[in-house]
């Protein structure tokens, strides 16, 4: 478990699946910025009996309050071209946005990712009317590379991308 002191990221269990699952699917709850991925429920629990949703190119932990109430989701998973890991995320609860949440979600991976892993760089790639996860990126330290033209498909329509990274020097220097 990685324990900040608004939240706490932590793998997921079996007995979160149910409402893991309600929440995966509902597309209120995923907003307008994370697409909806539907997976059939004998994959998806075939998905965590396998591995946990945790391996060596993707990994994902829960997004829990100190009560341990299931708030969101954080996606950590590898860039095949570049030693990089792009992160994701998303609240499930409208009403728990805007708390200082993913900020501090996404701080605690990136420490875990950069002190526990060889790599130089995390990126988020954000779609360019995502306000909120850009306050996101810039608030935890990540740098504004540029613009990936019309590059994600997000409720039928191609959008901009925003990349923004992190690299490991920035980061020690932040420390």
């Amino acid at each position: 478990m990685l324990n900040g002191s608004k939240i706490t990221l932590r793998l997921t269990r079996a007995t979160d699946l149910p409402a893991l699952y309600v929440k995966w699917h509902d597309a209120e709850a995923r907003g307008p910025y994370y697409p909806l991925a539907l997976v059939p429920e004998p994959i998806f629990q075939k998905e965590f009996a396998k591995n946990g949703f945790w391996s060596d190119s993707s990994q994902r932990m829960l997004i829990v309050d100190k009560k341990d109430k299931l708030l969101g989701m954080i996606h950590c998973f590898r860039i095949s071209y570049a030693d990089c890991m792009e992160i994701s995320y998303f609240l499930f609860d409208e009403t728990e946005r805007n708390k200082g949440y993913a900020t501090q979600a996404v701080t605690l991976i990136v420490d875990y990712l950069f002190s526990q892993h060889p790599l130089n760089r995390i990126q988020m790639c954000i779609p360019k009317d995502n306000k909120a996860s850009i306050r996101v990126a810039e608030k935890s330290g990540f740098v504004h590379e540029g613009v990936a033209r019309a590059s994600f498909l997000l409720n039928g329509e191609y959008v901009d991308l925003h990349i923004y990274s992190l690299l490991r020097s920035e980061w020690k220097h932040q420390r």
